[in-house]
């Protein structure tokens, strides 16, 4: 699919409703029906798009101008595989740049990465977890006492797997912990007293941030007792780096019309405004945040093979909607950037 400015798509929207309802007309100021479906689908332009994520300091994991449509990405623990979601189902791609289709159906969520060969989902029946052997393609379902298990995560050891589920359909979700080997699951976290919306576990801090059932903000504590690291208020969801230092923070960012100033008499059914997510940095120890000024994304990842590094599914830039992609930036440089001293991180592996 090309890449398409939000304000151009919806210009089309009102163009293919309004001239059936009302009268024709002589000549009017602004493009005519044909010049605005042609702007809307223009070629994606790869070159411009290639230039926009490294003047961020991005790469890109897949080409720029593909159709991209993805629902859920995730890296493998040693950053070597890419599992991302497509209509269709899952895929892995490779860092040798194989790319195939998983025999796992559609997942109804994220999968995590048990260990650089395993993957573990959400059974599409909402009932059970699959464990898959990538390289042989082995499959084992568990079955779950809970239902509608999602935001999928590795926890403390490589046979533990966090997610967020209800006891009943439709209930309140809490976060549970799943043993692989034994099937046995259980609350993962004793002190943990209210549902939750969101969750994110770094097994190589042994710390979780969360976001609690109607709150306003996300939390980041300590999972042996729930001691309050950092809390940030009107955010969606975060997730704490691999040695605890920083917190990247996801939410609504900073409105952006849909028409230009002078623009009048739209329709009412059309909106006037986007609002794109936005990320947000936080320096735990100095409590300083930056917000990521120009990058929009969703479903931050700390990139655990390679310290301070990051991943995001990309909505676009300065406030534009481009194809979806999967991206991998070294934060150092950004933060750098920003004025910001950033310690040489200790190597570490899950």
């Amino acid at each position: 699919m090309s890449s398409i400015r939000i304000p151009l798509l919806l210009a089309l929207a009102a163009a293919l409703l309004v001239p059936a309802l009302l009268p024709a007309c002589g000549d009017s100021e602004g493009p005519t029906f044909t010049e605005a479906v042609e702007e809307v689908y223009k070629h994606c332009d790869a070159d411009t798009l290639n230039f926009r994520a490294a003047s961020k300091g991005m790469q890109l994991a897949f080409k720029p101008c593909g159709s991209n449509n993805f629902m859920h990405f995730t890296w493998s623990t040693n950053g070597l595989n890419l599992y991302y979601q497509a209509t269709q189902g899952g895929w892995v791609l490779k860092d040798t740049g194989e790319n195939y289709k998983l025999r796992i159906g559609v997942p109804r969520a994220r999968p995590a990465w048990l260990t650089p060969d395993m993957l573990a989902y959400p059974d599409a029946s909402g009932r059970k977890i699959g464990v898959y052997q990538v390289s042989s393609h082995i499959l084992n379902l568990l079955e779950i006492d809970q239902v509608e298990p999602e935001q999928l995560a590795r926890g403390a050891e490589a046979d533990q797997l966090l997610y967020m589920a209800a006891e009943t359909p439709g209930g309140v979700r809490d976060i549970y912990r799943l043993t692989v080997n034994t099937a046995e699951s259980e609350k993962a976290f004793g002190w943990m007293d209210i549902g939750v919306e969101s969750f994110t576990y770094q097994p190589l801090a042994d710390a979780v941030c969360y976001r609690e059932l109607g709150g306003k903000d996300v939390i980041c504590a300590r999972a042996e007792d729930g001691e309050e690291i950092v809390r940030v208020k009107d955010r969606l969801r975060g997730g704490i780096s691999t040695d605890g230092r920083y917190v990247v923070t996801e939410g609504p960012g900073e409105p952006v019309k849909v028409f230009p100033d002078g623009a009048e008499d739209q329709p009412s059914y059309i909106p006037t405004e986007i609002v794109p997510p936005a990320l947000w940095i936080l320096d735990v120890q100095a409590g300083e945040e930056i917000l990521w000024e120009g990058v929009h994304g969703t479903q931050f990842e700390w990139y655990s093979a390679a310290p301070y590094y990051g991943s995001f599914l990309l909505w676009g830039f300065d406030g534009l909607e481009s194809n979806r992609n999967v991206t991998l930036i070294d934060l150092r440089n950004y933060m750098k950037g920003q004025g910001w001293e950033v310690p040489l991180p200790q190597r570490v592996s899950l």
